[in-house]
């Protein structure tokens, strides 16, 4: 049995990190939110397996090594498959609406090269469950902890061997895992050999076995075939590529692909040349006036200064040219900023190598917690994470740097005339974000220290540059900065004139009228760290225009519009339409297969319905925790990563052990099954009262510190949450043939649907609402428990 337990944590293991290492390809080949939705349409598969499995049960059981066997390598071999897969079939979303019989043809091929491995390591858990049955709480617990540790194997490994390196990993532990399930001596030594063959591959490898990119974004895709990439890794946040871009005499860094995009210029550190030749020399050096203003503002009175994602430099030279005393420069991204000091470091002049400039790798939020520093300016020009384990999640980006307590956070590290200077889309959203931690600072007539510019004209201008000022602006002020623009962008919002503003009162009073939101065409609420979804502005599917009474901007309507494929498709949330539509007709076929063609369905057995209803809670609910626990620990870890890897793995981890417990101490269907569920709605309810207030005392401490605490945190009720699923198992294993595996199919399911659910519940209530919702899951799990129809587990 020990070889049982062994293959079953290999293969859960490379589950999640299969899974994690193509949601971090997708995300550079495709886009986020595209890497979401084909990741959760292959999950689908993982509980489709017990569908196949209720119908047709593994009979000889004789030869249940074998078949595991087989199922193990068979995962190795097609995990390998999918560099080639992807490479060989370049998928571009165009292709839909060009040509739609040829492109779904190649979006179908590879949702099988990518369902295929999670089918079979389904089945393979489906047939250990089922046969194993009265071991599942040790089972569990193996399951459980190898997915813990495929969770965070990810975070040291990408940057080495890079994505495609990881599946020469997973084809590794699927020939591991084969040879450990083999009875045959010859197979197991041969498998473990092959394994360490091909797991020596990307290490000996010069490079990374690249995929290929399937959509040029920001021309990254042309300039790979060009030759012109000069730098290419895999850092676990974003993957960066430095492209030469000798036409415009500087260098391209790429995060994911071209999702986003920074640009060193070559300059030889002589500022007071430079400074001599501002503006003409501004496209030269920078991307824009745009970056410099409030540097210019300041200019030679010994400013200290926060650059919040420093990216490539620009920001930071921009403070040095003014003359500033001292720059923070705070990069999420630890390989930009080797670029920056190493790398690049001649050819950008040594910018960050300057004694006046500190540069950090961390999160812009974190690094001012944990510091008491005042700043005469406070920078963040576009910056968001594009990789959707970076953010957090994948359905729909969080922006934790445009919620009302990041603004609060802001205003309370700028000096008494400081200044928050920020370049992002939406200004109208923007303004009622920091309006509202205006008004939570106990401050009025914020209006008069709010400008804001953006390019004229009929031109969609997606960074307006915001300026907000902790003194009143002054006409004299006004003015001098909009001669340093010379007409290159123009005042849309008047601190000294607001009738010319193109914003009402109502925007900036931090108390938007419920009225005036619902009558506006997009969702302009303010965004707060309950509901951090600043990019989530879609009301309607339909074309947009500009509308001055309606508040829509010429280039908030662009935007939405740019999202919109053939007047139909919304780009910006398809992934959610198709998920959810996906989840129904998964949902019929999970349910309805089985009751019509596995002897588990057609077979009258009491508590059918429950046991079904049952493992769905289960599903959604553990994962509804988890996607939110992710978001809520992001306050007190800080950097995203960290944040993913240590809440997943601590819940993993105890929920392995709350399961390996519970054989120990006795719960059984039979006796103290009520344990776990006390235990989930007691840990559950402490965890929401208690978590802000922990999280105030701690948000200063060193990040090991922070991690320990969030895991102190987690680990109580992640216990708990380990225990209902075998405990369910139990109470299933004597019923028709095929249960088990139908019971595994609905909670695989669910797990999928309730990623889902917890997106839109967050998007639209709150995570605090959405954790309430999870604990009322778990409640309605102990209330069909007993219903189950198991005579021992006792009404």
């Amino acid at each position: 049995m020990r070889r049982i337990f062994l293959g079953l944590f290999l293969m859960a293991l490379t589950t999640l990190m299969l899974e994690l290492t193509l949601v971090r390809v997708f995300d550079v080949i495709w886009y986020s939110n595209m890497a979401y939705m084909v990741i959760t349409l292959a999950m689908f598969c993982f509980g489709l397996s017990g569908v196949y499995s209720s119908i047709r049960p593994v009979k000889n059981e004789s030869r249940i090594r074998l078949y595991l066997s087989l199922l193990a390598a068979l995962l190795g071999v097609t995990a390998l498959c999918i560099l080639p897969a992807l490479n060989l079939l370049p998928f571009d979303f165009n292709l839909l609406y060009q040509e739609p019989a040829k492109g779904m043809a190649y979006f179908l091929l590879m949702y099988f090269m990518l369902a295929l491995p999670f089918f079979l390591i389904g089945l393979a858990f489906t047939i250990i469950f089922s046969k194993f049955a009265e071991q599942i709480q040790a089972l569990y617990f193996w399951d459980l902890v190898g997915a813990a540790i495929g969770c965070i194997i990810l975070v040291p490994l990408l940057p080495v061997i890079g994505p495609g390196g990881l599946l020469f990993l997973a084809c590794t532990l699927g020939l591991w895992a084969s040879a450990l399930f083999s009875e045959n001596r010859k197979w197991t030594l041969t498998a473990l050999a092959a394994g360490a063959v091909v797991i020596a591959i990307p290490f000996l490898h010069d490079g990374y076995f690249e995929f290929r990119d399937h959509l040029d974004k920001r021309g990254v895709k042309s300039a790979k075939e060009r030759g012109r990439v000069e730098w290419s890794y895999w850092d676990p946040v974003s993957k960066i590529d430095v492209i030469d871009q000798p036409s415009f005499n500087r260098k391209h860094v790429a995060y994911d692909g071209g999702t986003q995009s920074s640009f060193i210029f070559p300059f030889d550190g002589d500022y007071q040349k430079l400074r001599s030749r501002m503006p003409d020399d501004t496209p030269r050096h920078f991307g824009g006036q745009n970056v410099l203003i409030s540097h210019y503002f300041k200019r030679d009175s010994g400013q200290k200064v926060l650059v919040i994602g420093s990216a490539a430099g620009q920001e930071t030279k921009a403070a040095l040219l003014y003359g500033a005393a001292h720059v923070d420069a705070v990069e999420l991204v630890g390989f930009v900023v080797k670029v920056g000091k190493e790398l690049y470091a001649q050819y950008n002049g040594n910018i960050f190598n300057d004694p006046r400039v500190n540069a950090v790798v961390g999160e812009g939020r974190s690094f001012l917690r944990s510091s008491s520093e005042k700043y005469d300016i406070i920078q963040i020009f576009s910056n968001h994470t594009s990789s959707s384990i970076a953010a957090g999640t994948g359905a729909m980006a969080t922006t934790y740097l445009q919620t009302a307590e990041a603004y609060l956070e802001y205003f309370t590290h700028l000096q008494e005339d400081g200044l928050l200077h920020v370049n992002h889309h939406i200004y109208p959203k923007m303004i009622t974000t920091a309006a509202l931690a205006w008004k939570k600072l106990g401050r009025t007539d914020f209006r008069r220290h709010v400008l804001v510019f953006q390019a004229g004209g009929k031109i969609a201008d997606t960074l307006p540059t915001l300026l907000i000022k902790m003194t009143p602006w002054t006409p004299e002020e006004v003015d001098s900065l909009r001669d340093f623009f010379h007409g290159v962008e123009v005042m849309v919002e008047d601190p000294i004139n607001p009738e010319k503003s193109f914003l009402s009162d109502e925007f900036y009073s931090g108390n938007m009228p419920s009225a005036l939101l619902k009558k506006m065409e997009y969702r302009a609420a303010a965004s707060t760290d309950d509901r951090p979804y600043f990019n989530f502005l879609r009301k309607k599917i339909k074309k947009f225009s500009a509308e001055p009474g309606n508040f829509m901007t010429f280039s908030t309507a662009a935007i939405l519009n740019k999202q919109l494929k053939r007047s139909y498709f919304p780009q910006d949330v398809i992934h959610l339409i198709i998920t959810g539509t996906a989840s129904i007709l998964f949902t019929m076929i999970f349910i309805f297969v089985p009751l019509l063609f596995s002897k588990a369905g057609r077979t009258p057995w009491q508590g059918k319905a429950s046991a079904l209803m049952y493992f769905s809670c289960l599903g959604a609910g553990f994962i509804i925790f988890e996607l939110v626990f992710i978001q809520i620990f992001m306050k007190l870890i800080g950097y995203p990563l960290h944040t993913y890897s240590t809440v997943v793995f601590a819940m993993l981890l105890a929920a392995g052990l709350g399961s390996y417990f519970s054989g120990r101490t006795g719960i059984t269907p039979a006796a103290r099954w009520k344990v776990p569920f006390i235990g989930i709605l007691v840990t559950g309810l402490a965890l929401l009262a208690v978590h802000q207030v922990v999280f105030e005392l701690f948000l200063k401490a060193g990040e090991p510190v922070r991690i320990a605490v969030a895991i102190a945190l987690i680990f109580p009720l992640g216990f708990f949450l380990g225990m209902p699923f075998p405990l369910g198992i139990l109470a299933v294993e004597k019923k028709p043939s095929g249960a088990i595996a139908w019971a595994w199919a609905m909670n695989g399911l669910f797990t999928v649907i309730g990623g889902i659910l917890s997106v839109l519940l967050s998007i639209f209530y709150g995570f605090r609402v959405t954790l309430l919702v999870a604990l009322l899951i778990y409640c309605l799990a102990y209330y069909l428990f007993p219903r189950i129809g198991r005579s021992e587990a006792g009404q």
